[in-house]
């Protein structure tokens, strides 16, 4: 009997090493890179332009706003709902669309639609109801405003250069067309959280580009821990701009001149109380993350010595940069 306990027992013994395999897969956390970079689904393009629903007639096409996903189909085939995942600063954010009073909709929970794809056909027997969800349910002036606002929107994966960089992990990522091509540790500014306001020596999140390069001789009496490379990003951007416009710090039409300074990936403006002066440098000598925290800086990202060189041509004028 004894000469059987070997191979009964070994299915046993492989069954729990997969089962032990799952629940350490389980407990993994998710790659915040890549869930940002690359979700569930792909992310939208832009919104196309709020539909007027009043006018439209029975038989008459009903389009996707945006490229999404299905989520759910009416039992009886006359409803639609979409689910958008787009890129807005430096967050992954969810909007929802719902579209009733259909007829001939042939779409699954799951399938993959694009922005102007026909979901059905307005029906005879019920309005067609459009219905735009953010947080909440917007009214018809705030889908306007939003799809107007959405038109186009930024495709991270597609940019010729793309950095990517987590506070929480101290860590950035380099990629060409979406395909990651180096990954370095970071330190960021002596205080910790987002940055606010000029002088509280903070490092910002949000989406910004590269908009000067210098390497070598740095002038200034801190020249030194600029490890002799600075890649400077327009900070401070539209939405920094908003928050400001919000606690009085600047003019709406300030705001606007940001945003078409970021939009153009040129410098935004330097003299708000926003601040500004922010960017990617060496340091005075080599700095571990146990001996500093990985707080450095009056703001900018620093990067090792070694890094900030072998990585100082491959971030060219123009890449986007994401701080999260």
């Amino acid at each position: 009997m004894t000469s059987f306990a070997p191979r009964s027992g070994l299915p046993l013994l492989c069954l729990a090493w997969v089962l032990s395999a799952q629940v350490a897969l389980a407990s993994t956390p998710p790659d915040v890179f890549e869930a940002w970079l690359r979700p569930a689904h792909a992310v939208a393009e832009g919104f196309a332009p709020w539909p007027d629903i009043t006018r439209a007639r029975p038989g008459s096409d009903v389009r996707a706003l945006a490229r999404g996903r299905v989520v759910a189909v009416g039992a009886r085939g006359d409803s639609v709902t979409l689910e958008h995942l787009y890129h807005e600063n430096h967050e992954l954010l969810r909007a929802r669309s719902e579209y009733s009073g259909l007829s001939g909709v042939a779409l699954r929970p799951g399938a993959l639609v694009t922005r102007g794809q026909v979901l059905g056909q307005v029906g005879t027997s019920e309005r067609l109801g459009v219905v735009l969800h953010t947080d909440r349910a917007l009214s018809v002036a705030e889908a306007r405003r939003f799809t107007a606002a959405h038109a186009r929107l930024p495709q991270p994966a597609s940019e010729p250069v793309l950095v990517l960089i987590s506070h929480a992990l101290n860590q950035l990522r380099l990629y060409e067309r979406g395909v990651e091509r180096a990954r370095v540790e970071v330190g960021f500014g002596q205080e910790a959280g987002p940055k606010e306001q000029r002088g509280d020596n903070r490092t910002p999140v949000g989406m910004y580009f590269i908009v000067q390069t210098v390497r070598g001789e740095i002038p200034g009496p801190y020249a030194a821990y600029y490890g002799g490379h600075w890649l400077r990003v327009n900070y401070p951007n539209p939405w920094d701009a908003s928050r400001g416009v919000k606690q009085g710090w600047l003019t709406q039409k300030t705001r606007e001149r940001i945003a078409r300074a970021w939009e153009a990936r040129e410098a935004t403006d330097a003299t708000t109380r926003l601040g500004s002066g922010i960017g990617f440098h060496g340091w005075v000598g080599e700095w571990s993350l146990e001996a500093s925290g990985g707080r450095l800086s009056w703001g900018c990202v620093v990067f090792h010595p070694r890094d900030i060189t072998a990585l100082y041509d491959r971030m060219p004028l123009g890449t986007m940069v994401v701080l999260f």
